[in-house]
């Protein structure tokens, strides 16, 4: 009994100080340090002619709405105990990834699956690696309610949460019209910043429309080479492989229809024979964007690959032939040479886009 009673009172004072010290670290946060004047992130660098977009009609973008999704993109307080925000795992320096093969979430666990940088999401109908979500405002609560990323399993704890942080109620009433925080606006806000972060803009996007007069020899060489090779048929430059590069223009594949009739930009692309993550199945796993391919390393759903250079050998030398391989890799020839594959970088480099990693739209508004 003596022995229940110290244990119970241990217990007592670790939950006590447990208490104390998660509220020392909500007193200490920082609060977000916004403009005067509302950032303009309904104004896009991409042609909004395009066949798909996944806006919903009940939450067409604002300026207020994404500002508000940018406060809880970087906010701390998201996760359970004050030490992850969103931005933690997607830097802006590194594309909206994080340069790390596995993420470690809010109690020092790591994830299982590489964390993938943000791009022009707003024309995708499918998120995670495995594709297992179809709505953006759905998804972007899931992250919060992770056992191992951010740890809120019970996400109306989160709406009392940011209701008691004073710079939520108007924040929530400028952009929706009401000062309660609920986790429907909390998944509409966060979902209008993600969509907000668009490419457009890079050297390829100038070159499109100038039949490549900027890009150097090589460039010109690597973008043949890259209609050559396929990688055309996986990786659109969007984003997304409902559109595919044909060379001068962005066009659309009638759906998507290259997937078996999925509609999906998926692919199992010979990783492994084996796969102990089979992703939606099979070792199918969501074919990433290859816009800021120099920063969003390491590669794959695991990132495995450290360098383009191993992702290039991978698909010259390494694909395993598995059962269940993307047939436009069971007969592909990828054969190039040391100068064939220089040049195919040089062209996938046309496809940074500054914009993405300097506008301060897009930054972290608590370390101002």
């Amino acid at each position: 009994m003596k022995n229940l009673l110290f244990f119970s009172a241990l217990l007592a004072l670790v939950l006590v100080s447990c208490d104390k010290e998660l509220s020392q670290s909500s007193a200490a946060l920082p609060v977000p340090v916004l403009p005067d004047q509302l950032f303009d992130y309904t104004t896009s660098d991409i042609d909004s002619g395009f066949a798909f977009d996944n806006t919903p009609s009940d939450n067409i973008m604002t300026n207020e709405g994404a500002q508000l999704g940018r406060v809880l993109f970087y906010d701390p307080a998201l996760s359970i105990n004050n030490r992850i925000s969103c931005g933690t795992c997607h830097s802006q320096e590194f594309s909206f990834a994080d340069g790390k093969q596995f993420s470690e979430g809010y109690a020092n666990r790591i994830t299982h699956r590489n964390t993938p940088g943000l791009v022009n999401l707003r024309f995708s109908n499918q998120f995670f690696w495995d594709m297992s979500q179809h709505s953006l405002e759905e998804q972007v609560i899931m992250p919060i309610q992770n056992h191992i990323e951010m740890g809120i399993e019970d996400i109306e704890y989160l709406s009392e949460k940011l209701q008691n942080k004073d710079y939520y109620p108007p924040l929530f009433e400028q952009a929706f019209g009401t000062a309660e925080v609920t986790t429907d606006n909390i998944g509409k806000a966060l979902a209008q910043f993600i969509r907000s972060m668009d490419s457009g803009s890079s050297r390829f996007d100038i070159g499109s429309t100038t039949d490549f007069e900027n890009f150097t020899a090589i460039e010109r060489t690597g973008l043949a080479i890259f209609k050559r090779v396929g990688c055309n048929d996986c990786h659109s430059v969007l984003g997304n492989s409902t559109f595919f590069f044909d060379g001068t223009n962005i066009i659309d594949f009638e759906g998507g229809g290259f997937y078996g009739g999925t509609g999906e930009d998926a692919a199992n692309i010979g990783l492994d024979m084996h796969y102990a993550d089979q992703g939606r199945g099979n070792g199918v796993f969501k074919v990433p964007s290859l816009r800021n391919i120099a920063l969003t390393a390491p590669y794959m759903h695991d990132g495995r690959f450290n360098t383009l250079d191993e992702v290039l050998d991978h698909y010259q030398f390494g694909v395993q032939q598995h059962e269940n391989l993307d047939f436009r890799l069971k007969n592909a020839n990828l054969d190039m040479t040391l100068g064939e594959r220089e040049a195919l970088k040089a062209f996938m480099l046309t496809l940074h886009d500054d914009r993405l990693v300097s506008d301060v739209k897009w930054s972290d508004p608590f370390s101002e």
